[in-house]
């Protein structure tokens, strides 16, 4: 098997495992791509692909950038996110383009990733930029444990240029305490969940290092540990000189230098950074 196959071919296991096992398989076939774009592990684009005869393909893009400082479960965690993205654009109802609302959030919460704003506990639930964390005991930690185990999935090849992490990746325990009148975070229905309950109750979250969690298990190892050290190139990411700025209405994307105060004179709303 070549070398392309291998690596496509992995994606697409993972794919029909989560698809299964977290969405009911209800996730139609994607494309899958890898490009290296700036500040992101990875990300959904509806409908990108089409072919001769008028069919679609939504596509899932990976950043090969981050592999080699992943672990396996930390590529599968992108995996997922993204997924829950497709699964939202076909039975649900996304925002604006790139924004992570609640209806997504909820999603992602069901499937035992919790969104945040910061990649840990504290961060915001929804959002233009968001990362998550894995919950402990959660749906996807157990799918990929049964991924790994019983089909005894790799990932068969990774970049050398390795970036570091955007996020240090955590694992947390979510429950309310014994004499809060919040429901336990598995107690709750995410459909019906109020939002400051939600809120309340990812307060309550206890929080570990995935290096702590795994305490250093075989097979739990960053892609780059298992390789001599001289074969992955370590890479400095980029610092931008400009700002990206987004609408608080519209989504309209816009660059400049740091602290604009800037409006959009369309929907009379205010531009944030898309990074805070």
């Amino acid at each position: 098997m070549n070398p392309t196959t291998e690596l496509y071919q992995a994606l697409e296991k993972a794919y029909e495992h989560f698809n299964l096992e977290l969405f009911d398989n209800n996730l139609p076939d994607v494309i899958f791509t890898f490009q290296r774009k700036s500040g992101v592990m990875g990300y959904f684009s509806p409908e990108r692909w089409g072919n001769a005869v008028g069919d679609t393909r939504n596509e899932i893009a990976i950043n090969p950038s981050f592999l080699a400082s992943s672990r396996l479960i930390e590529i599968c965690q992108t995996l997922v996110h993204e997924m829950a993205h497709c699964w939202q654009y076909q039975l649900g109802k996304p925002s604006r383009k790139g924004y992570h609302n609640l209806q997504w959030a909820k999603k992602m919460m069901a499937i035992g990733l919790m969104p945040s704003s910061t990649g840990e506990p504290g961060g915001e639930l929804v959002g233009q930029t968001m990362g998550d964390y894995i919950i402990e005991g959660g749906r996807f930690i157990q799918s990929f444990e049964s991924l790994t185990e019983t089909i005894n999935f790799n990932f068969p090849w990774f970049d050398r240029k390795a970036l570091p992490r955007l996020y240090e990746p955590v694992v947390a325990s979510i429950q309310s305490p014994k004499d809060s009148d919040v429901p336990s975070f598995s107690g709750l229905n995410f459909e019906q969940a109020d939002y400051q309950d939600l809120i309340r109750t990812v307060a309550q979250s206890g929080i570990v290092s995935l290096t702590e969690y795994y305490n250093d298990q075989e097979g739990r190892e960053t892609l780059s540990s298992l390789v001599p050290d001289t074969f992955v190139l370590q890479e400095a990411a980029k610092k931008s000189t400009r700002t990206k700025y987004v609408c608080d209405g519209c989504g309209v994307i816009l660059y400049g230098k740091a602290n604009l105060n800037i409006s959009c004179d369309d929907c009379q709303r205010s531009f944030f950074p898309a990074d805070r």
